[in-house]
């Protein structure tokens, strides 16, 4: 007989006595209780363990998984030691790249279970020991391969209503979204649903741009400035916004880089942009795009040129307003000498 036979004769035997067990004397009775509640929690550890070590998406389904925590539902706030860092079985899944596409499973059980707590949405906003959630973790996340299975969860997490548009700015997603290394398409994900984060997003008196430069990734800087032209062309992505100490982006990026790495990036981004807006007066300022460049510091007069030698059309505009602006001489009369 085979190790596969012997085990589901005993789990038939199990189920018989389990059957009968209320026919048992009253002594018997609290012995098969005893053992099933030991049996009971020790298969609770084992499920827990599972779910934390040994989740596999080339093995294992959905339905299955689904099933495991019916069956054993507290195996899902189980917190087993990884790395140093306790974290639950839905922290555990986005550590491991074959268990990560589980994450949305777990997030909607642990829901209906109060997985982590009252607002932890089943454990999705749960931190760990430096204080990120699993939002942050999946927003990190640099390899090509690993971003795009990061970049599905939070998808699937949007369509159940777990993960909500406030949640980028809440917890600064833009930012660590914003990495080079991997292929962009998370961060121009999150980007697109909620530009607005790219506006009001500051750390320690700086804006997005700023500080992408300030920490010191050339890639990063790159990546803002395109997201920055492409949702926001009438600022120029902000790039003559100014941070607490007066300085603009470009001001930083010249500081910061070798000034013609800097420039040469800096043109790159404009050469990708092809919107209207950078020819068009600005409704809130009154300018044009150029004219944030002009008043800006002598080595920000690079931009200024380039955007007029692209657009020259914009000097016949500003001719034009000019001209319709200006009060009209009177001509005075000739006096009649004669």
């Amino acid at each position: 007989m085979t190790t596969t036979d012997n085990s589901m004769e005993y789990t038939e035997r199990l189920r018989r006595i389990l059957m009968i067990e209320k026919s048992l004397s009253a002594d018997m009775r609290v012995k098969v209780e005893a053992r099933a509640m030991a049996m009971i929690e020790a298969l609770t550890d084992d499920a827990g363990n599972f779910l934390h070590h040994f989740l596999d998406a080339d093995e294992h389904t959905e339905d299955e998984v689904k099933t495991l925590i019916n069956a054993f539902p507290s195996a899902l706030s189980q917190n087993h030691e990884d790395a140093d860092d306790e974290m639950l079985p839905i922290q555990a899944a986005a550590r491991r790249r074959n268990s990560i596409s589980f994450i949305p499973l777990f997030a909607e059980e642990g829901m209906k279970l109060n997985v982590g707590g009252e607002g932890q949405r089943g454990g999705l906003l749960a931190e760990d020991n430096n204080g990120y959630n699993l939002l942050q973790d999946l927003a990190t996340d640099e390899s090509w391969d690993h971003e795009s299975m990061s970049l599905d969860v939070l998808k699937r997490l949007r369509q159940s209503d777990l993960f909500k548009k406030e949640d980028i700015r809440e917890y600064n997603l833009v930012h660590w979204s914003c990495k080079p290394s991997a292929k962009e398409r998370l961060f121009e994900y999150l980007v697109n649903w909620d530009p607005k984060a790219l506006k009001e997003y500051q750390y320690e008196g700086n804006p997005f741009l700023h500080a992408n430069i300030i920490n010191d990734d050339f890639g990063c800087f790159g990546m803002a400035l395109k997201a920055g032209l492409k949702h926001y062309p009438e600022d120029l992505g902000f790039l003559f916004g100014k941070n607490d100490e007066g300085k603009t982006a470009c001001e930083c990026a010249f500081e910061f880089y070798d000034k013609d790495e800097a420039w040469g990036e800096i043109e790159e981004c404009f050469e990708e942009t092809h919107d209207v807006k950078l020819v068009e007066l600005n409704p809130v300022t009154n300018l044009y795009p150029f004219m944030l460049a002009a008043a800006g510091e002598t080595t920000e007069l690079n931009t200024m040129f380039y955007l007029l030698r692209r657009n020259p059309e914009v000097f016949y505009n500003v001719g034009q307003e000019y001209s319709s602006d200006c009060p009209k001489r009177k001509r005075k009369k000739r006096k009649d000498l004669s």
